[in-house]
């Protein structure tokens, strides 16, 4: 599901779509976080913040880009569930063995609730959440410039005319 919605963002064009599909990959990875660990607490922060921060752009793009209309690319979606429901059908067995093999890992590490997040197979994900985190704070803070801000500059014209009134 992560290849076909990791596909899916790079064929979308629209903001709006493209932020749909970043959430609904934010869903899957704490999913598949709250499957492998003990405690659902970090899958839980992981969407609080990506939420937070797709609130953020919602915002930034509702102020700077103009009303366009979605286009659904039909034969792409078509493509993209069968891919989807193809890897689902192919992976639900192993799912079921990697399931099983969490509940025996949960039994032995009870005092260590951390050893799975830094563990060999997981390694790798944390390392890609923490490389993704500090790219989009470096880029939060390149269009976040004192000088060329992210919103647009409001000019408020006065509504009488060059004299002011007399009270």
């Amino acid at each position: 599901m992560l290849l076909t919605l990791s596909t899916s963002i790079m064929m979308t064009s629209h903001p709006l779509s493209m932020g749909f599909t970043l959430i609904l990959q934010t869903v899957v990875v704490s999913m598949i976080m709250n499957l492998t660990m003990k405690y659902s607490w970090y899958s839980y922060i992981l969407v609080l913040v990506m939420l937070g921060g797709m609130l953020v752009l919602f915002m930034y793009m509702a102020s700077i880009a103009s009303n366009e209309i979605m286009k659904f690319k039909m034969k792409f979606m078509m493509i993209s569930i069968s891919i989807f429901f193809l890897f689902w059908i192919l992976n639900s067995t192993e799912i079921m063995a990697y399931n099983s093999e969490s509940l025996i890992m949960s039994e032995c590490g009870q005092n260590m609730p951390l050893t799975k997040l830094f563990n060999t197979k997981s390694s790798s994900m944390t390392i890609v959440m923490a490389t993704y985190l500090l790219i989009t704070m470096i880029y939060v803070i390149y269009i976040t410039n004192t000088f060329e801000g992210p919103m647009r500059k409001k000019n408020y014209e006065k509504t009488y005319s060059e004299k002011p009134p007399i009270n």
